[in-house]
C-alpha cells in the first residue's frame, strides 16, 4: 500500500488573508473511500490583509457566516485522518480560527499501486467551495454542510480553468432535491461533473419564482424596488390587524426576495486561481410547476407576487388583510404564461447568451378515473389537474420551438420508472426519479456547449 497525502492546497484571495476553522470530518478514520468522495468538511472566512487598501466590498460578505469547503479525495483508499485536524466544540465552526496554509494536510490515503499513481497530484484534495445566503442574521445553524435557512445557496468546484459555467436553478420543491441532493449540499450533482462548474438554487419558501415574478424582479429598477418598500411599510405596518413578530418574519422573507433579482445578481467565486466573478449565468433551470392558475397582482405599483398557497394559509391575519387589501387575483391560462416565458427569456438574452431549461409537468396518473369529459365545462384545464398538466406541456413544446427552450421531460421519466411509486402526488419525487432527472438537465447541459458541465471521468 502508498501513502498519498491529502493536502489542502493553495487557496490565494489576493488583498485578503483565508482563514479556516478546524476540520468536521464525514468519513470514518480506517474507512474506505472512492474515487470523488468527499470526505470532511470546514468553515472559512476572508479577512483584509494587513496594508491591503481595497474599496470594494469584501467578497462574500453575505455568506461570511454560511461559507465552507468540502474536500474530496481524488483517488480511491483507506482514509487515515490527521490527528490534528480537529479539536472539535465551535472551533470547528469558527470560520477565523485559522490561516489556511497550503501546506496543512488532513491525513493520507493508504492506496494499491494503481490508485496512488492516478492520484498523484500536488494538491491531492479537490476543493467543492459552498456558499449560503441567511435569510436573516439571526438563522445561526451550523449543524453540518450547507445547513441552515438560506434563500440563495450555491457550490462550485475549485479547481478549473478561466471559464466557468453556471447554472441558475429557479423553481419549487420539485427542484430541490434534484440539485441539492438527499444531503442538500450538491454532492451528487458534483460528483457527477468535471467542472469548472457552479450551481446557484435559490428557494421557493417565500416567493414562488414563476415566470411573470422574475421577469418583474430583473426588469425593475431601483427607484420601483424603493417605492414598493416604502409602500409595503406604510401598508403593512399600519394596517387593521396589527402583526405579530411571526408575520414580520414571513412579510420581510418576502419583500427580500421580490426586491432582488437572481438572475442579475453577480456572484464571487474563490478557486485555486484566486478571485473571481461572474456577472451573469450560463443556464437558467425553471419549473412548470412553479406556474399558478392565478398570481397577486398589486392594486396601484401593479408588480405581480406569487406565494404558496400553504404558506399564506399558515402566515396569519395581518398578511391576510394585507394581501385582500392591496392584491387582486389574476388569472393565467397556459397564453398567458406563454407570454410571461417569451418577455423573461428575451430579455434574459438581451444582456447574455443564456441556456434555458425547463421542467415540466407530470400528467401520467394511474389514479384518474374519468371515463367521459363531456359533462364537464371548458376549459377543463379549470376543473382537473391533469389536462391543466397537459396544456402546459403543449405549451412547453410551443415555447421551445419559438425560443430554443430545452426541454427537461419530467413526465416521460416519471411514466417510465411508474409515477403513482415514484411521485405519487405528482410534484415530489423519489431518489431515483431525482437523479434519473438531475441525469437529463446534465445530459442537456453538455449537448448544449454550457461549459463545466461535461461527465466526471
Amino acid at each position: 500500500m502508498s501513502p498519498v497525502p491529502l493536502r489542502i492546497g493553495a487557496l490565494p484571495a489576493p488583498g485578503y488573508d483565508v482563514r479556516r476553522s478546524g476540520l468536521r470530518w464525514l468519513c470514518e478514520d480506517g474507512q474506505r473511500v472512492r474515487s470523488g468522495e468527499v470526505v470532511a468538511f470546514c468553515n472559512v472566512g476572508l479577512r483584509p490583509a494587513a496594508g491591503s487598501r481595497s474599496t470594494r466590498t469584501r467578497p462574500f460578505i453575505e455568506e461570511e457566516h454560511d461559507f465552507q469547503v468540502a474536500f474530496a479525495v481524488r483517488t480511491g483508499g483507506i482514509l487515515r485522518r490527521s490527528d490534528d485536524s480537529s479539536l472539535g466544540g465551535f472551533l470547528d465552526q469558527l470560520q477565523y480560527y485559522q490561516i489556511w496554509t497550503p501546506e496543512f494536510l488532513i491525513g493520507h490515503l493508504e492506496c494499491a499501486e494503481v490508485e496512488s499513481t492516478q492520484g498523484a497530484n500536488d494538491e491531492s484534495l479537490r476543493l467543492l467551495m459552498l456558499a449560503g445566503r441567511r435569510v436573516t442574521a439571526l438563522a445561526d445553524v451550523r449543524a453540518g454542510l450547507l445547513t441552515g435557512w438560506h434563500d440563495r445557496s450555491r457550490a462550485w468546484w475549485s479547481d478549473g480553468g478561466d471559464r466557468f459555467g453556471t447554472l441558475l436553478c429557479l423553481g419549487i420543491c420539485e427542484q430541490r432535491g434534484i440539485v441539492r441532493g438527499e444531503q442538500s449540499a450538491f454532492l451528487e450533482i458534483f460528483d457527477a461533473v468535471a467542472g469548472p462548474a457552479q450551481v446557484v438554487y435559490f428557494t421557493d419558501d417565500a416567493l414562488v419564482p414563476c415566470a411573470s415574478v422574475v421577469a418583474g424582479q430583473l426588469a425593475r429598477s431601483p427607484d420601483a424596488s424603493r417605492e414598493i418598500a416604502a409602500d409595503f411599510a406604510r401598508s403593512f405596518g399600519t394596517g387593521a390587524v396589527v402583526p405579530t413578530p411571526r408575520e414580520w418574519i414571513f412579510a420581510g422573507a418576502l419583500l427580500s426576495s421580490l426586491l432582488r433579482s437572481p438572475i442579475a445578481e453577480p456572484q464571487d467565486l474563490l478557486i485555486r486561481g484566486g478571485l473571481q466573478r461572474i456577472e451573469s449565468p450560463d443556464a437558467v433551470l425553471m419549473s412548470l410547476n412553479a406556474e399558478p392558475m392565478f398570481v397577486l397582482r398589486h392594486r396601484r405599483l401593479g408588480y405581480t407576487l406569487h406565494c404558496h398557497g400553504f404558506r399564506i394559509a399558515t402566515a396569519g391575519p395581518a398578511i391576510h388583510a394585507w394581501l385582500r387589501a392591496d392584491f387582486e387575483q389574476v388569472k393565467r391560462a397556459p397564453e398567458d404564461i406563454f407570454r410571461d416565458y417569451c418577455e423573461l427569456i428575451d430579455a434574459v438574452r438581451a444582456r447574455s447568451e443564456t441556456t434555458f431549461l425547463v421542467l415540466n409537468v407530470i400528467s401520467t396518473s394511474g389514479s384518474e378515473q374519468v371515463q367521459c369529459y363531456a359533462p364537464f365545462p371548458r376549459p377543463l384545464g379549470k376543473m382537473f389537474g391533469s389536462v391543466r398538466a397537459r396544456e402546459l406541456n403543449v405549451m412547453l413544446h410551443d415555447l421551445a420551438h419559438q425560443r430554443n427552450v430545452a426541454i427537461v421531460d419530467v413526465d416521460a421519466i416519471a411514466a417510465e420508472l411508474g409515477s403513482q411509486r415514484h411521485a405519487p402526488d405528482g410534484i415530489h419525487c423519489s431518489g431515483e426519479l431525482q437523479g434519473e432527472i438531475r441525469r437529463e438537465i446534465l445530459r442537456l447541459l453538455h449537448d448544449r456547449g454550457v461549459p463545466g458541465f461535461a461527465a466526471r471521468a
